[in-house]
């Protein structure tokens, strides 16, 4: 590597270092601005009643932050910003060191690995509620028999649930001891996690509380339909655990020959990786795997969770 080339890169992470602190700023200023706009409409009151208010109650306010609450992750705006800093500087240093066509391949890398990544976090948050629900259906139909009231009952029920109901029973809690319609959060956390018995628990509170009607023998049927739901799928998913180990080898049994047919051949690597026509085919090999192993993945996950 010439001095040429090493006085490029530095220009281009110089330009790269500016770009990125002068977005920094911008998104700063803009979030000050969002900030001071909100503080100031919540001391003057926007003109909306209360139960208009109540209406637009949300776990999470902006998209992002609720896109990050349906996986559970915790990322600040410097861990993003630094992120994002970490894959635009690979990105450049692939294209000083390698082609551009390498380069284009670290952002398209780098989303991918974060959506595979993001997606099973959120399945993961559903399954835990799918699974956890009858058992905490099941203590506010005992609360509810022993006295309580409907409101204190689902307060309880949350105490000891998963942390993916955290953010749920502080709003919750809250908003019951301030007296206001809490039916709208249970509401927005069925929207966020799409859950049909959640949704359908949400719509059920929703009526018992604009209606006044009993709410215990639907939470009932609820719980039975759940329990018998995950015993069908348990059962499923044990019949089907050859079919799924079968997918997954289908998955992971060409790559495997494919690292190791280029490992052992020296030739053939050579004009794998520097052959324009190797490179070709390289990347439409590399696209049809990672296709056929995303469409395998998604069918193995498929089965036995819709």
């Amino acid at each position: 590597m010439n001095a040429e080339v090493l006085l490029a890169a530095a220009r281009n992470l110089a330009i790269l270092a500016v770009l990125l602190l002068v977005g920094q700023w911008w998104f700063a200023r803009v979030r000050e601005r969002q900030q001071a706009r909100r503080r100031v409409n919540a001391r003057l009151g926007t003109g909306h009643d209360i139960q208009d208010d109540e209406r637009e109650a949300r776990l999470a306010g902006g998209r992002f932050e609720r896109l990050l609450l349906r996986a559970g992750l915790h990322i600040s705006q410097s861990t993003l910003t630094l992120l994002v800093m970490v894959v635009v500087v690979a990105t450049l240093v692939t294209m000083v060191l390698a082609k551009v066509w390498m380069a284009l391949l670290v952002p398209v890398l780098a989303a991918g690995l974060a959506w595979m990544l993001w997606n099973m976090l959120y399945q993961k948050q559903r399954r835990i509620i799918f699974d956890s629900l009858p058992g905490i259906i099941d203590i506010v139909v005992r609360s509810i028999d022993a006295g309580r009231s409907l409101e204190m009952a689902l307060v309880d029920s949350l105490r000891e649930a998963p942390p993916v109901f955290e953010p749920l029973s502080f709003r919750l809690r809250s908003a019951v001891e301030a007296g206001r319609d809490y039916t709208y959060l249970m509401d927005d956390f069925a929207e966020l996690y799409q859950v049909p018995p959640l949704v359908f628990v949400a719509v059920a509170l929703r009526t018992s509380s604009r209606f006044g009607s009993s709410i215990r023998p639907i939470l009932r049927q609820v719980s039975e339909a759940l329990r018998s739901q995950q015993e069908m799928r348990r059962e499923f998913m044990a019949a089907t655990a050859e079919t799924r180990m079968t997918a997954i080898a289908f998955a992971v049994l060409p790559v495997g020959i494919g690292v190791y047919v280029i490992a052992m051949n020296e030739g053939f690597r050579e004009i794998l990786l520097h052959t324009d026509t190797g490179q070709k085919m390289l990347m439409v090999a590399v696209g049809l795997l990672v296709f056929g192993i995303a469409l395998i993945m998604r069918m193995i996950q498929g089965v036995g969770r819709g």
